[in-house]
């Protein structure tokens, strides 16, 4: 079952992190859109946006300031928060601070319950009062 509202992890040292306050107000808005986007991305894809076109890439980011665009993720790659290469960009530490937990999916935790459960069975319902 997919969730009906998809989400990251934000975390809050981005209030205060050297290299985010280093972007203007404009670069921090479009940084927070890509971050966004690139975790709307279904399953390995998360934290990608790959085969983009700049322009259509603004329009759903930007308000189609394409150099805005452009200067943006020029300046995330010196500061190695995105990497680019022919296929898209992708955030750097995106999969490190995306993790999976096994409560993060029902399914896991229905299946570990069931395994925890089945190993105690033998157990029985003891008296606990001596």
């Amino acid at each position: 079952m997919k969730n009906a509202l998809p989400w990251y992890r934000m975390y809050s040292e981005a209030r205060t992190d050297a290299k985010l306050r280093a972007l203007s107000d404009a670069e921090h808005r479009v940084w927070f859109h890509l971050l966004c986007f690139a975790a709307e991305q279904d399953g390995d894809g998360r934290g990608s946006i790959v085969g983009y076109d700049d322009d259509l890439l603004a329009v759903e980011l930007c308000d189609g300031d394409t150099a805005l665009l452009r200067q943006t993720i020029e300046r995330l790659k010196k500061l190695r928060i995105l990497a680019e290469n022919e296929h898209g960009i992708t955030f750097c530490a995106f999969v490190k601070r995306q993790y999976d937990k096994p409560s993060d999916r029902p399914e896991r935790v229905r299946a570990r319950v069931a395994a925890f459960r089945e190993r105690h069975s033998h157990e029985g319902n003891a008296d606990v009062t001596p």
